[in-house]
């Protein structure tokens, strides 16, 4: 059976708003931020932890540019459904590699200074 191309990806994210997301957002430095990894036990735990960072920034991020008390009304609505079309899992996907590689060299410095002691 051949796979054909989903029609629906844009520029090769899951979608426009996914795309359009990672535009804006793309400056994460996870690697910067390994304090948020302590106790991950594989590749699927970081992605679910950069996965829901991403969400709550973007949320928060949208919530603030709306008028205070703003809870309905059109652009709302608008807002709020974009945001349900984002594929957070396919952003957080991008980062996890680096973050692993990051994680295990630190692993790997404090296991050698733990031997040197």
């Amino acid at each position: 059976m051949i796979s054909m191309p989903n029609p629906n990806k844009y520029n090769g994210w899951t979608n426009y708003e996914t795309w359009l997301c990672n535009l804006w957002f793309d400056n994460f430095e996870f690697t910067d931020m390994l304090d948020m990894f302590n106790g991950v036990e594989d590749k699927d735990d970081i992605r679910i932890r950069i996965e829901d960072y991403i969400k709550e920034y973007v949320e928060e991020f949208v919530e603030s540019y709306l008028a205070p008390g703003d809870t309905h009304g059109f652009i709302h609505d608008m807002l709020n459904s974009s945001i349900q079309e984002i594929d957070f899992r396919d952003i957080a996907e991008h980062y996890v590699d680096d973050v692993a590689d990051e994680l295990e060299l630190v692993n790997e410095d404090a296991k050698e200074l733990a031997s040197v002691a």
